[in-house]
């Protein structure tokens, strides 16, 4: 079943009835047991309804994928295709049928194949029950199955933007009567360098189309593509786009990148968690991840782009099943990927764009509920560096948390590190103390010297009584012509001293 839990913004007490949506749609919504649309739903529905360009912004996880299918759905339910008329092949007899050519009026571009297979699947969720056929196309598979489809007719189709290309190139696809399009996931869609293929799709579009382009983020690159084929889009925002959802808790771990496998090990094992995903930078990181978790006897799926089609499909199958415990996965299973099984997600290394980390921790709780994240920054400057310009852009603020108890965890070779490790800390961290004590003492000194110098009272004691010990024990000094008060004594004159004795 689909989830999707609420977004940060005020509570909405509107049900979907209020949207006007077709019955169909209604229908299905109560299928799903969906009562009542997320805020970005609520505000991004009504203006797509009305045929204008819309660009929605709000953070992964809140309800986008249906944001953009409700309206678009309601639009070909609402504006069937053309019937033809004409006697059957085998009994000749009329019969009314869809045109294949002019089926497809709505295009959904997706930035990788997991996303593709999901709307889709979404979509038919919701359209269920109705004449609408949908489809998904997406590269490194066969062609034939996927050109049939579309010759057997489809209203709506979701695709990679180089399949879909590949397709037009082949004259197996025409968008001839295509009226709406959607790019989902924008920020992802140029980041992979799929820009060429969106704006060669876009050039052929019909004029009068219309394009809803969503994204968790607003890059520069994506406003640059706004601005050259959208027409007055009305932009829609829905929490802090460029911000993690705030349903989900982050903590930060400073790890050296040797101890961030035992570290993978002591909160996945170790705090005996489940529904994890765990993302890393590259295809041989998965590889060591997944390995070392495997050989603790912890089931674990492999999602990259070296893995075929169909082991992808598998493993993410058995993880949102609950069979595997753990998917570790680079950035292709960061977008779009509503599984609710995810409560956990581990950046085993820092994205290296800061909307990825976005994504990235978008995935935990997406079902709806509680979820967690936890952040590995090596003390590699150049991770640094990066976790630095994360923050800066998704106004994320962690301090470190206490490490863990990894020893358990680790190989023989790495504990031995692990204590040289810690004992360098606690001599960095004395020597801070003692650079810190020492300089607090020059401060005091100085500071006591300076109100001395000033005739300022220390140490409580009154300036005055200071200054009257500071001369104490020294004679009185004598000014020279000063009168005497000692009596003049017989034979003495006064000023002359002593008189000399008169002669006889």
């Amino acid at each position: 079943m689909l989830q999707y839990p609420m977004a940060t913004d005020a509570p909405n007490d509107s049900p979907f009835d209020a949207l006007g949506l077709h019955p169909v749609l209604r229908r299905g919504l109560e299928s799903l047991e969906f009562t009542r649309p997320t805020p970005i739903q609520a505000a991004f529905v009504p203006p797509a309804i009305q045929g204008g360009d819309v660009i929605g912004l709000a953070p992964t996880g809140t309800g986008k994928t249906l944001a953009y299918v409700m309206p678009v759905a309601h639009r070909l339910l609402s504006d069937p295709p053309t019937i033809l008329q004409g006697p059957r092949k085998r009994t000749g007899k009329s019969s009314k049928r869809v045109d294949p050519r002019t089926r497809l009026r709505a295009i959904v571009l997706c930035p990788t194949r997991e996303l593709a297979q999901q709307v889709a699947k979404d979509a038919r969720a919701l359209v269920k029950g109705s004449l609408l056929r949908i489809g998904a196309v997406w590269g490194k598979s066969p062609l034939a199955p996927q050109r049939e489809m579309i010759d057997e007719g489809v209203d709506l189709l979701m695709g990679t933007p180089g399949r879909i290309r590949e397709l037009l190139d082949l004259d197996a696809l025409s968008l001839a009567y295509v009226r709406h399009v959607v790019v989902d996931e924008a920020d992802r869609m140029l980041d992979l360098g799929f820009l060429p293929q969106v704006e060669g799709i876009l050039e052929r579009m019909p004029p009068e189309r219309q394009i809803l382009l969503l994204s968790a983020t607003f890059p520069p690159m994506v406003n640059r593509l706004s601005a050259k084929f959208l027409r007055d889009p009305q932009r829609v925002e829905s929490g802090g786009h460029s911000t993690p959802a705030k349903h989900i808790a982050q903590q930060l771990f400073a790890v050296d990148d040797a101890f961030k496998t035992a570290l993978t090990l002591a909160l996945v094992d170790g705090g005996k968690r489940r529904g994890v995903i765990v993302f890393c930078r590259t295809r041989r990181r998965t590889g060591w991840v997944a390995s070392a978790l495997s050989r603790r006897g912890i089931s674990t799926g492999l999602v990259h782009g070296d893995r075929s089609q169909a082991q992808r499909e598998h493993d993410l199958a058995e993880f949102a099943a609950g069979r595997l415990a753990v998917l570790v996965a680079t950035d292709v299973a960061a977008r779009g990927l509503h599984i609710p099984a995810v409560r956990t997600v581990i950046n085993y290394d820092v994205p290296l764009l800061p909307e990825e980390y976005v994504h990235r921790v978008g995935r935990a709780g997406h079902g709806g509920g509680f979820g967690e994240s936890f952040t590995f920054v090596s003390h590699e400057p150049e991770e640094e560096s990066r976790w630095e310009r994360l923050c800066r852009f998704t106004s994320v603020s962690l301090q470190p948390s206490a490490l863990p108890d990894m020893i358990p965890w680790m190989r023989p070779e790495d504990k031995e590190r692990y204590d040289r490790s810690l004992r360098k800390q606690v001599r960095q961290v004395q020597r801070s103390m003692d650079q810190a004590r020492l300089a607090s003492i020059e401060a005091d000194e100085e500071e006591i010297e300076s109100r001395r110098r000033k005739g300022i009272s220390v140490g409580g004691e009154p300036a005055e009584q200071k200054k009257s010990t500071k001369r104490a024990g020294k004679p009185k000094r004598q000014f020279r012509g000063g009168r005497s008060k000692k009596p003049v004594s017989k034979g003495e004159k006064p000023g002359t001293g002593a008189r000399a004795a008169k002669r006889s």
